[in-house]
């Protein structure tokens, strides 16, 4: 043991400063140690596993139990980083204390050197948390505001007390001491190359040179020409239709949005058919309801995936066009749906994928250093924090994506914000912008998913969701600018439909309705979302209407679009294209819209919809995992369950009924569309409520297999 003594302390302490070898050596072990020190504290404050917000300890220790190896060898990269990234920190302070030596001809013994590079690598900790504390703030809720105490004191002094300048001064500083062996080693480099070049003769030399010289025409030179049109959609996850200032919104909360309005067309009363991410796509791209393309929750199969093949994306790529998506944390869809694309670039969503972004989350000393293009290619997890969806990482990749698509001869271009999305983690100066700073209460940074005490959510904190889903909606509106201006530039703008829509809306807690989507048809903040157009230049001048307010479902975007294409779709659809009434022909075309539901995550609460429905387990028991990739999909066993317990919905320009099987037997309400007192109007209006309950049975029968038996749809091997 004295013998390792002697061995670790000549390590950190042996020789002296005024030796760069001796300095950089003995500085990196010192680095690496301290941060070593971080990885072991950091999962020594949390270590749980959710799913969907929903925590079970049965689930916690199934995968401590049957991915401990995962969980081993994703642990032992995080710790190579730490001690990477601690060393080069050490070598740097220690690089400086050596140029002091040099500097003054004063030696300093590398023993006296420990306590001031250790000091230095905290202070570098500290300076990167802090100021990404105050640019994300929900990423470190959890670690410190959460926690209240001093912990949480810390946190709200960085982020609505200390000056900004402060809090980027720090960091400035600290990382500056980096600076001299950078420049050392890049002198070095520099050097090295210089001499390398004078040992090559001159046609070696002047070969090197052209080589050079191709390679930075062949990355900077469109080898096509873009003949377009182009087809861009944009879209925010969770984006409701009264956010959009130019449709009635808060003044001035959407001026980019309201700019391509402004030049495109607006489509007023436009609705979805499953207000969940994955459906609500699928019926976006083949003008299809869900029971037709097969996804009908977020919890597909493969063999589902692979059936369903969108009208619009396989018609495109027929056209000519390169399909491409780019998405963060709730684009996880897009990676999975097999044959849409020929370029994604989304997170990866699996059961492997949420342990490892578990098992980096609890590392936040370590997160300030990934939030960079490097950081998110070496932990592509970091893509599917919720808690850290800011929009300006993605304009990184939709920038380079754009100028990878320029040349092709066109492109279908897929842009999906999750910013907006539950928990509303709008970074700063977004958070702060529509927030009251005098507010104390659990949801200051992002709403903590909690269904158990969604009835405890009091008037202050719903001023406080509202004022965070606002800010979000802001930091997406800046990123929707953003875009449009990377098209100026690229020069194509003009030549393109740009799309700005949502896959679904959200409930805020208006009029009694709860939080979240999907979850219930009371109200249309769930369904109802923006669809604004702009066409490109050579349909545009076709073009009558600039706001169009009669009833259109998601499923005729589709066909619209392959309509004014001129490219044909393949099969049956619910949905009809909407030119005539484009182009003046048609002044409204009478529509009744369906909706239905996906799948309850949680199987309690106290919301009202949860009294009004057919219970099954939550998420953990109704999934497993399929394929070696560890896909979370729904199990068959319950598939026919889910399927009998979807709410449903039907509605024209006036009226809305809802279906709802309950524990009691099937349950009815002919709503009025804008009555927020939600009265049931089937004995006042009988005439009503017998038409569209027709309607319902018609549109489900059409599409599905089922029986009706005691007033419910039983599924009979559906199509």
């Amino acid at each position: 043991m004295d013998r390792i003594g002697k061995r670790l302390a000549a390590l950190f302490a042996g020789g002296d400063m005024a030796d760069r070898g001796t300095a950089l050596r003995r500085s990196f072990a010192v680095g690496a140690a301290v941060f070593a020190g971080a990885f072991i504290f950091c999962p020594l404050y949390s270590a749980s596993f959710a799913v969907m917000g929903v925590r079970v300890k049965a689930l916690e220790d199934f995968v401590f139990a049957e991915f401990k190896w995962l969980i081993l060898f994703h642990q032992a990269k995080i710790l190579a980083a730490y001690i990477l990234l601690g060393g080069a920190a050490g070598a740097a302070a220690g690089f400086c204390l050596h140029l002091r030596c040099f500097i003054t001809g004063r030696p300093l013994a590398a023993r006296r050197a420990v306590r001031p590079v250790a000091l230095y690598c905290a202070a570098l900790v500290a300076a990167m948390t802090l100021a990404d504390m105050r640019l994300h703030p929900a990423l470190y809720n959890e670690h410190f505001y959460a926690r209240g105490g001093i912990a949480a004191g810390l946190q709200t002094l960085v982020t609505h007390g200390l000056p900004g300048w402060l809090v980027a001064a720090f960091r400035a500083a600290v990382c500056a001491v980096f600076m001299p062996l950078l420049v050392a080693l890049s002198l070095r480099l520099a050097g090295a190359l210089l001499r390398a070049a004078r040992r090559l003769p001159r046609r070696a030399l002047a070969g090197a040179a052209l080589i050079a010289a191709a390679a930075v025409l062949f990355i900077m030179l469109p080898f096509g020409h873009n003949e377009g049109p182009n087809l861009i959609i944009i879209a925010a996850d969770s984006f409701r239709y009264d956010r959009v200032s130019a449709l009635g919104g808060k003044p001035g909360l959407t001026p980019n949005i309201d700019a391509l309005a402004a030049e495109g067309t607006s489509l007023d009363d436009f609705h979805v058919q499953l207000p969940r991410t994955f459906p609500s796509w699928y019926s976006l791209l083949s003008g299809r309801n869900p029971a037709q393309h097969g996804i009908r929750h977020m919890f597909p199969s493969r063999a589902k995936l692979r059936a369903a093949r969108p009208d619009l994306t396989e018609a495109l790529k027929k056209g000519g066009y390169t399909r491409s998506a780019v998405a963060d944390y709730a684009g996880d869809i897009f990676s999975r749906m097999e044959g849409c694309f020929d370029r994604v670039r989304a997170p990866r969503f699996n059961f492997t994928t949420l342990i490892r972004q578990r098992g980096l989350e609890v590392h936040f000393l370590l997160l300030p250093f990934l939030q960079n293009a490097a950081g998110r290619r070496l932990f592509p997890e970091t893509r599917a924090f919720a808690q850290n969806s800011d929009p300006s990482f993605l304009l990184d990749d939709i920038g380079s994506e754009i100028d990878a698509l320029a040349g092709r001869k066109r492109f279908f271009l897929t842009i999906f914000f999750s910013a907006t999305h539950f928990p509303y983690a709008a970074p700063y100066p977004y958070y702060s912008k529509f927030t009251d700073p005098a507010y104390r209460g659990e949801y200051r940074y992002l709403k903590i998913n909690n269904p158990l005490r969604e009835t405890l959510i009091t008037p202050e904190d719903r001023r406080q969701i509202e004022a965070l889903f606002d800010g979000a909606c802001s930091a997406v509106d800046d990123a929707v600018g953003g875009v449009i201006a990377h098209l100026r530039r690229r020069g194509l703008y003009d030549n393109s439909i740009i799309v700005f829509t949502a896959d679904h809306g959200e409930n805020l807690y208006d009029h009694g309705l709860d939080l979240g989507h999907g979850e219930h048809f009371r109200g249309e903040y769930a369904t109802h979302v923006p669809m604004i157009v702009k066409f490109h230049d050579g349909y545009a001048k076709k073009v009558r209407i600039k706001r169009y307010g009669g009833v259109v479902q998601q499923v005729d975007f589709a066909p619209t679009l392959l309509d004014i294409l001129g490219l044909g779709g393949d099969g049956e659809t619910a949905g009809i294209s909407c030119r005539d009434v484009l182009e003046g022909r048609t002044a409204r075309i009478p529509r009744v819209a369906y909706a239905e539901t996906g799948i309850w995550f949680v199987a309690e609460g106290g919301q009202f919809f949860q009294r009004m429905r057919v219970l099954y387990p939550d998420v953990s028991v109704l999934c497993g995992l399929e394929g070696p990739e560890m896909d979370v999909v729904l199990k068959d066993e319950y598939r026919d369950l889910v399927t009998i317990a979807k709410h449903r919905a039907v509605f024209d320009g006036v009226h809305k009924l809802v279906y709802m099987p309950t524990r009691d037997g099937v349950r009815y309400e002919l709503l009025r569309r804008g009555d927020f007192e939600f009265k049931d109007r089937a004995r006042s209006e009988p005439e009503v409520f017998a038409r569209l309950e027709r309607e319902l049975g018609k549109t489900v029968q059409r599409y599905e297999r089922v029986s009706i038996i005691n007033g419910l749809f039983i599924p009979q091997g559906g199509r």
